[in-house]
């Protein structure tokens, strides 16, 4: 918990020395987007690395002189979490003249954050789960997400790959009492059950410190599986609560809620630890690991891990947003350009596109086993449209479109 609360007043300081991103002098008025985030509460973990990787492709974006020659204002405010300040800063955002809006925040957040947009009348794009107006096959014209975990439906692909790496998988259902993790959870008790996988279902409240009591359960029940839907770090706490009593079954943990650093630190050599990643990680050292690297030095980025990533190309996708758009920037222009858009975010994330009845578009992981003393993902990527009703698998991103 103390490592926890220095991180998230190491990235607040860092929103309030940074909170609006602003360029260099320039003539000619900036593209404006403003993104609400938790940079602070339970979700502070996934969502600061996350804002961070974002901010920092701006300032790098910025430094190569912007968007059709234009600098990009990014104004970052803190929402911990809570509806009411996700609305406050939505509505601050609209006073200064946004263009376009990112939540980087909890689900708690998403209607007040909708209704903000609907107001202004800016489309908003959230980033670590998609919201019910984003879904096919009738979104809401002003929302989106910029993929790359989990819907609800598309959750199912958890069971694909438990089936795939354990003849009769028994499943230990875990969620957080925020509605997004209670839905995720719930869709995926009805799939198992359709598709005649043994589950039991646990909800805790956000603020839980000991869940020795759901591990029991677990445990008592039979699980060979257990798997948490949601942000903060349940999953690795329910784990630990279940090995100290001698259980030897399998943990399916999400590097979308969870840095995959933490991950490798924590379970080391862990052959009983499965990770899910829609993206490739630092590990991995691809070219656009090292730029990114390079950037979080430069523009001296609060925390860094794999997560920061995600908000890296989520980076790429508004720059493709805003340079398709072109000057001067309307909302109608802007719509027109994101109900069809395609963004190629190979080699470290799988595509994104989205049509006037898909704002989610696919949604894809792969695999991460111990293999010596690293976690490799050398499987096939395991792939869902937004609903869960087409799911399949691929060798590699190049079969994705």
């Amino acid at each position: 918990m103390k490592k926890c609360h220095i991180l998230a007043v190491a990235l607040v300081m860092a929103v309030m020395a940074l909170a609006a991103c602003r360029p260099a002098a320039s003539t000619k008025e900036p593209y404006k987007i403003g993104m609400t985030a938790a940079l602070t509460g339970p979700a502070a973990g996934t969502a600061g690395p996350e804002a961070e990787g974002f901010r920092i492709y701006i300032a790098k974006l910025n430094d190569a002189g912007g968007i059709n020659g234009r600098p990009v204002q990014l104004t970052i405010q803190d929402d911990r979490g809570e509806p009411t300040q996700a609305a406050s800063n939505m509505r601050k955002f609209a006073d200064m003249g946004i263009h376009i809006a990112r939540n980087t925040s909890m689900s708690a957040t998403f209607l007040p954050t909708i209704q903000e947009a609907k107001r202004a009348n800016v489309p908003v794009v959230f980033t670590l789960a998609p919201p019910t107006e984003a879904m096919p096959p009738t979104p809401d014209p002003l929302v989106y997400m910029a993929s790359h975990g989990q819907s609800p439906q598309s959750n199912f692909l958890y069971l694909d790959a438990m089936k795939s790496l354990t003849p009769s998988p028994k499943v230990g259902l875990l969620a957080m009492q925020i509605p997004i993790s209670l839905l995720g959870i719930q869709n995926l008790d009805k799939e198992a059950k359709r598709m005649g996988i043994p589950t039991l279902m646990k909800v805790v409240p956000a603020d839980t410190v000991d869940i020795t009591s759901v591990a029991q359960a677990f445990q008592e029940w039979g699980a060979n599986w257990i798997y948490y839907f949601g942000p903060g770090a349940f999953a690795p706490m329910l784990f630990d609560a279940m090995q100290k009593t001698g259980w030897k079954g399998n943990l399916m943990e999400q590097a979308m809620g969870t840095p995959f650093e933490t991950i490798e630190e924590k379970y080391k050599g862990n052959p009983n630890v499965y990770l899910s990643s829609a993206y490739a990680p630092f590990s991995e050292d691809l070219p656009p690991h090292r730029e990114i690297k390079e950037a979080a030095g430069k523009y001296g980025a609060a925390s860094l891990n794999s997560l920061a990533i995600i908000g890296w190309y989520d980076g790429m996708v508004f720059t493709e947003i805003l340079k398709k758009t072109g000057w001067p920037v309307t909302t109608d222009k802007l719509l027109a350009t994101m109900q069809n858009l395609q963004v190629n975010r190979s080699p470290a994330m799988p595509p994104l596109k989205w049509t006037p009845q898909d704002h989610v578009g696919n949604l894809s992981f792969r695999i991460y086993q111990w293999k010596g003393n690293s976690m490799v993902g050398g499987g096939p990527w395991f792939v869902s449209d937004a609903k869960g009703e087409n799911r399949s698998t691929v060798k590699d991103l190049k079969e994705m479109k």
